[in-house]
């Protein structure tokens, strides 16, 4: 250990860390940038790749083998969703954008907890100085304050941000931690750098200048955000001059820019809807400590320079390189990186798991779209155009006003006075009330519009169509007996039952839960005040009591012990049922949209085989969540 990091290890707290991890050594991964350079492009001149023809896969150690017979059970689970992947795109090819799915086969296909993490770093083109601001940031980033200047640091700072960067980060064996290793020769410009905060981390990142077509035209959906920044073209040249445009998929992505424009242009960004896999700065110089309601961060980047540049300068700086650090702000991305990227007991990476589940979202999504155009195709055969669209947008406004109304609605009710007056000091001449105000606020205020609507909804297609529909009915875990009359009838709804059999649940089985909730609440403390009542009272007569006081205490700490926990449970237990109503609310609204898209869906007109090809994606992509939820 350097003299310089001994002093900060003994005499600063929040560089400890970084001492102790100083020359730590990680193994040498093969690049993952490699696809991206162009078919001509000889393999010794990538640093990341093998200077032999070995295989790429990594030998297992003795440990590793171990530790691989161990787990082979979640070894499985990824053979198994690979596998499942697999059959999708192959049956599937437009549900994925193909770059991005072979970046998540190839993260399944390495050792849990060793894979590469591609993270892009996106200066927004958008005429001010974001490349730059983008270039300064992963300068700040990477940085060790504990090393002085490297040769990299100068190299990048007159890099030409027109070409796209990828940095690959680790500890080669071969390179003392001040080597650089670029290969000029190629189209895409490559770095391999060595950080002590991210060697062992398998960080890959890709810095280049981005202009996503969508800020020309308005407000830009999240899928045209997530091709932008997940997934940015690289301009590529071959030897005899052509020009080609390369995908470049990454896991998550920081989108920069700076000043007051590129603050406009990242708010016009969903970057909210992204799921965590996309996040957004802007640098404001001076304003980095202003907290603003907006989906991006501000930054100050020329802060976090200067700190480092204050520790190089002299350790006693310490204190000054703290508070400048922290103040950029730039802490909050460089935790956001490693969150990606940190995991305990070799399980999966955070950032591959986003990924796959990002994908199957999108899958999901193109299903639904697919299923809305099937509809839309099979009911302008048999009504007129305009009635068939009509009734696509009857069934999409009526889900929007559906969850309006429940949100609307359930904060009238349980800010109302009904709900008020179930106030836990109420209770004691109320706790009869409790059923009758909860199921009235569930008759009243639990989606009435949405079902009436619904049920003109229901009729609307059952005209279109000139007879109703089979709607799938919700059915219940438990084991109740379906009525004889209905049994003979065999007569199935008019309109999806979901509202009114979710009210039903929660009238029969919740209403009656709170209630005996209530009154056996209110026997406790009953009883227990009046235990310290008696005794208090029998400390009160007895001849080794100190008086009237002391046993008036006694009496008091039991009333009011007895008092407050009957508030703690009860306002818990409103809480716990105000929070279920509406899961329960939303619950039903999502499955009268899926019980009516089911409905049109299941059309004369359509071929079996679209039928069949569509329910086995879906098995597919259900097989493929489930395995993902239990993937480790």
């Amino acid at each position: 250990m350097s003299p310089k990091a001994s002093i900060v290890a003994s005499g600063n707290g929040t560089l400890r860390a970084v001492a102790l991890n100083r020359y730590a050594v990680a193994k040498r991964q093969v690049c993952t940038f490699c696809s991206l350079a162009s078919s001509q492009a000889t393999t010794a001149s990538c640093p990341g790749r093998p200077r032999n023809n070995a295989p790429t896969r990594p030998t297992l150690s003795n440990h590793q083998l171990q530790f691989s017979t161990a787990h082979a059970g979640a070894d499985n689970v990824r053979f198994e969703l690979e596998k499942v992947l697999m059959q999708l795109q192959s049956q599937s090819p437009q549900l994925f954008n193909p770059s991005r799915l072979q970046l998540a086969l190839q993260g399944l296909r390495q050792a849990p907890g060793r894979e590469a993490v591609r993270i892009a770093i996106l200066g927004l083109a958008n005429g001010c100085n974001s490349a730059v601001t983008a270039k300064r940031l992963l300068r700040a980033i990477l940085s060790d304050p504990l090393q002085d200047q490297q040769d990299w640091e100068l190299w990048l700072e007159s890099y030409d941000m027109t070409k796209p960067l990828i940095v690959k980060v680790s500890a080669d064996p071969r390179l003392d931690e001040t080597s650089i290793e670029v290969a000029r020769e190629n189209p895409i410009q490559k770095l391999h750098i060595s950080s002590p905060d991210y060697n062992l981390l398998g960080l890959e990142l890709l810095l280049m200048d981005v202009a996503p077509p969508s800020l020309a035209s308005g407000q830009p959906s999240i899928q045209v955000l997530q091709e932008a920044a997940l997934v940015p073209s690289v301009t590529t040249r071959s030897a005899d001059g052509r020009i080609s445009h390369t995908p470049a998929p990454v896991h998550q992505a920081i989108v920069v820019a700076d000043g007051l424009m590129g603050a406009v242009g990242l708010a016009s960004l969903p970057v909210a809807e992204s799921g965590g896999s996309i996040t957004a700065a802007v640098n404001m110089q001076g304003l980095s400590g202003e907290a603003l309601d907006a989906a991006f961060s501000v930054i100050d980047v020329s802060q976090a320079e200067e700190s480092i540049r204050l520790f190089r300068k002299d350790v006693k700086n310490g204190m000054q390189y703290e508070r400048l650090w922290f103040a950029s702000k730039v802490p909050a991305l460089t935790t956001w990186i490693r969150t990606s990227l940190r995991t305990e007991d070799a399980s999966t990476k955070p950032a591959v798991k986003l990924l796959l589940a990002s994908l199957l979202e999108n899958a999901q999504s193109a299903i639904q779209t697919e299923e809305s155009i099937i509809v839309s195709k099979t009911l302008a055969s048999k009504t007129p155009l305009d009635d068939a669209t009509g009734l696509h947008k009857g069934l999409a406004e009526w889900a929007r006003q559906a969850h309006s109304e429940l949100q609307e609605e359930l904060d009238l009710a349980f800010t109302g006075r009904r709900w008020r007056k179930l106030g836990w000091w109420k209770l004691f001449w109320r706790v009869d009330d409790v059923g009758m105000l909860t199921s009235d606020i569930l008759s009243q205020r639990f989606l009435p519009t949405a079902e009436r609507e619904l049920v003109y909804l229901a009729g609307r297609i059952a005209e279109l169509r000139g007879e109703p529909p089979r709607y799938p009915q919700p059915v219940s875990e438990l084991d109740i007996p379906v009525p004889i009359e209905l049994a003979k009838t065999k007569v199935l709804p008019k309109w999806p039952g979901h509202i009114a059999f979710t009210r039903r649940y929660l009238q029969n089985e919740t209403v009656p839960a709170l209630q005996a909730l209530a009154q056996r609440l209110l026997v406790q403390s009953l009883g227990t005040s009046s235990l310290a009542a008696s005794l208090a009272g029998f400390l009160y007569i007895s001849s080794f009591t100190a008086g009237f006081y002391e046993a008036g205490a006694v009496a008091a700490l039991g009333i009011v012990y007895s008092l407050g926990r009957m508030q703690k449970k009860w306002e818990n237990a409103r809480r716990f049922w105000e929070g279920d109503v509406r899961e329960e609310g939303r619950k039903a609204v999502r499955a009268v949209e899926e019980s009516v898209g089911k409905a049109l869906v299941a059309q004369e007109s359509l071929s079996p085989g679209q039928v069949e090809a569509l329910q086995k994606t879906k098995e597919l992509i259900a097989a493929a969540e489930d395995l993902l939820s239990r993937l480790k």
